[in-house]
């Protein structure tokens, strides 16, 4: 699809005017600075502003000649990551696909390089041109991984990419404005654009690097609470990892499946309190005083998660999330709707991890013997609706795979061999 609309560029637009191309090459080397400048995201993916001066490039001068150099800068900053193979393929040729659509859309509606005698601002063209870039560049990873998991490529992209699509349209000036600048001050013109190309990495970097170190001082300190229980060992990683699947599978948005996964992970902090070290180590069957301690556990989680301003919002599901739809559970005998969604959630990924778990009374129960176990307790101890949601969505099979053959584990090269493999009936 890259090389074809290139050449559909290039039937476009075959003149080449080299004094055109100076300056979107010397933009083209910035992007391949800032694409070398990548910052981890996640322990499997990297972030980068490169799109920026790629983007300006192809304003300054929306040709085949460009997009063969975004091409080039984007091949050589993958060779110098260690890319190669199919991910190196992949990776640059969504960049490219998504410079000549970019580029020909601008041609075709009427935009004029700004390297030549007008440098006007054309909304239509300009703000089109950033819009079908992004559109392209994130479709492109978002039918990769669709086909990969056997899903809607919409659906794909919409919760990997809609709440942040907004604000990538803010950099429809930008764009305009950086190669407006080239135009009027030449070289000293890119300069504002190196350095705020070198600047968002470092911001983004730190960004990325305090989110990752709170997310694994939560983590220590969860696992701090599990070595009082020999056998809750990653309990609670877990549970926040189902929890994060059931909430996608039964339509969340992303930022309250952030939110539920959070609680998921804090659900049981509560046990690090005094009170409960001689039961949790205890291991026979526990006593109904012990077993209305042990009760006080989702109270005593909420009081700390409660002490951390960031998750106040989370207080509720993690109070909550023994409570059953049919007023059954604990702490406060809640029912029905009027249980926080989160606490519903969690109570399914809490139940499913003791179900899967290995225990000295029994062996660890199948993925068809916990479907079985969740329609035999529907409407009881489980919200009816989020089961019949979680046990028709493809999602549910997804709670057995192992967390180190998840997808956001997977690199390219599995995605395509995986979207090539036969599916298997159900």
């Amino acid at each position: 699809m890259a090389i074809a609309m290139t050449v559909v560029l290039y039937v476009q637009t075959p003149d080449v005017e080299f004094d055109y191309l100076k300056g979107s090459a010397l933009l083209t080397v910035i992007g391949f600075i800032a694409a070398s400048l990548a910052y981890r995201v996640q322990r499997s993916s990297l972030g980068e502003t490169s799109f920026i001066p790629y983007l300006s490039a192809l304003v300054l001068y929306p040709s085949w000649t460009v997009v063969v150099l975004v091409g080039v800068g984007s091949a050589a900053a993958e060779i110098r990551r260690r890319k190669l193979g199919i991910k190196l393929v992949f990776n640059v040729a969504q960049f490219v696909l998504a410079a000549a659509c970019a580029s020909l859309i601008y041609v075709m509606l009427g935009g004029k390089p700004l390297a030549g005698e007008d440098a006007s601002f054309n909304p239509l063209p300009h703000s089109t041109a950033v819009i079908a870039f992004l559109l392209v560049n994130t479709f492109a990873v978002a039918a990769a991984i669709g086909l990969a998991d056997g899903k809607s490529i919409i659906k794909t992209w919409y919760e990997g990419n809609a709440a942040g699509f907004v604000y990538d349209i803010v950099l429809i000036p930008f764009v305009f404005g950086f190669a407006r600048a080239y135009h009027d001050w030449g070289i000293w013109g890119a300069a504002p654009l190196l350095a705020l190309v070198v600047g968002l990495r470092f911001t983004y970097q730190s960004k990325h690097q305090l989110e990752t170190t709170n997310r694994e001082l939560l983590e220590l300190f969860v696992h701090t609470v599990e070595f009082r229980d020999p056998y809750t060992s990653g309990h609670s990683q877990r549970v926040s990892r189902y929890s994060r699947i059931i909430a996608k599978a039964v339509g969340r948005s992303s930022k309250e499946i952030a939110r539920i996964e959070i609680a998921g992970m804090l659900h049981d902090v509560g046990k690090i309190h005094e009170i409960f070290a001689p039961i949790l180590s205890k291991p026979g069957r526990l006593t109904p005083e012990e077993r209305a301690i042990m009760e006080l556990h989702p109270i005593k989680s909420a009081e700390l998660v409660a002490k951390l301003s960031e998750f106040t919002d989370i207080i509720p599901s993690v109070r909550h999330h023994h409570e059953n739809w049919d007023g059954t559970g604990y702490p406060d005998r809640l029912a029905g709707h009027d249980i926080p969604l989160g606490s519903r959630i969690i109570m399914f990924a809490d139940t499913i991890d003791a179900m899967t778990t290995d225990r000295p009374y029994r062996k660890a129960l199948t993925e068809v013997e916990v479907r079985a176990e969740l329609q035999k307790y529907r409407g009881s101890q489980f919200d009816p609706h989020i089961c019949d949601a979680l046990l028709s969505s493809p999602e549910y099979h997804q709670i057995f795979v192992p967390a180190d053959e998840s997808r956001s584990s997977l690199s390219f090269t599995q995605i395509f061999e995986r979207a090539r493999r036969p599916k298997t009936p159900t």
